[in-house]
């Protein structure tokens, strides 16, 4: 599938004057991305509007990401970090800019990414973080379709929205730090994107997608690491959650998750003894979480796709919502809350 964008000058503003003196840096947290950042470097190298700054943050100073990254004219820092989360807010730290922005080291940003982030900031006071497509480049196996359509937030329409993709964000420096960053939670790299997103609009920001504020994305081609990292966002998603203290609806629909495939296996366990209970046991979970899903995506056609990487991927995630329950919590990251 070809994807085409449109001009940045679509977005409509409701104010005669831009704040077109706005600064932005692009941040990029990698570890050993020696061999793929150089890409989406170039992608930022090529915006129709620069950033104002190029930041690189690697763990430590050793990783042969930095040389390939000054090669490129990105500035460096060494984050110390031992997972996203600690990455993040290395970053955070160190951005004397407006705006602060980020994408992954796999990623290529269309042309007008950042034309489009900082119009999107530039032009709408109450939004504090914005988001967009994530479309797939590189290899596209059954691993990579698997892990595209677990994105749901870009399946949206350019509007207001809940959540952000991390390697496809940008916000307003001041509401970051306003709400403190993200939680301090060493060793973990999954679900920061919810977390923020969530500590934002908890202090009242807005979030919005705009479509054509695209970072397209190499997904994971391999299916015993595409589980490994299901297993791992599970089991941060409950961590975070904990650590954070929520217990909203994303909460309780994470919870549900292990419950949904309990009820199924047991039907599937029944089908010996008792056709009809085990199948119709079954069945409801299958069909019960498709009404969902088309209910959510407002079309089946869209539904569709997902309901059957969840029913895929509901394995690994399931365990890892598990491990998530029963994981010690990083005291920092409850301090961190506090504060």
């Amino acid at each position: 599938m070809q994807y085409h964008y449109g001009h940045p000058e679509s977005i409509h503003s409701t104010k005669d004057n831009l704040n077109t003196m706005a600064t932005m840096t692009l941040a990029i947290c990698a570890r050993n991305a020696q061999d793929i950042i150089g890409t989406c470097l170039e992608s930022i190298q090529q915006q129709t509007v620069a950033p104002d700054i190029i930041l690189v943050a690697v763990d430590e100073m050793s990783d042969p990401t930095v040389a390939v990254a000054e090669s490129y004219g990105a500035q460096v820092i060494a984050s110390n970090a031992t997972g996203l989360y600690e990455a993040r807010n290395a970053v955070l730290d160190v951005c004397t800019t407006d705006y602060l922005a980020f994408t992954d080291a796999d990623c290529v940003l269309v042309p007008e990414w950042v034309q489009y982030a900082k119009q999107v900031l530039d032009e709408r006071d109450e939004i504090a973080a914005g988001t967009g497509r994530h479309p797939p480049i590189g290899v596209k196996n059954l691993a990579a379709w698997l892990h595209h359509m677990w994105y749901v937030v870009e399946t949206q329409e350019t509007g207001e929205t809940d959540g952000i993709i991390g390697g496809n964000s940008y916000f307003r420096t001041s509401a970051l730090k306003e709400v403190g960053g993200w939680l301090n939670m060493p060793r973990h790299s999954a679900a920061e994107d919810m977390y923020i997103a969530g500590a934002l609009k908890e202090a009242g920001h807005g979030i919005w997608f705009q479509e054509e504020c695209a970072a397209q994305h190499n997904y994971e081609t391999s299916l015993k690491g595409l589980w490994k990292k299901s297993v791992m966002m599970g089991k941060d998603i409950v961590v975070m959650m904990r650590c954070a203290g929520w217990r909203g609806k994303l909460w309780y629909f994470t919870l549900m998750i292990p419950m949904v495939l309990l009820l199924f296996i047991l039907g599937i366990a029944l089908l010996p003894w008792c056709l009809y209970a085990g199948g119709g046991l079954s069945g409801a979970m299958l069909l019960g979480s498709f009404v969902y899903f088309t209910l959510k995506f407002h079309n089946p056609f869209t539904a569709f796709p997902r309901w059957i990487a969840r029913w895929v991927l509901i394995w690994p995630y399931t365990w890892g919502i598990l491990k998530g329950l029963r994981s010690p919590l990083p005291e920092s990251a409850i301090l961190s809350k506090k504060d």
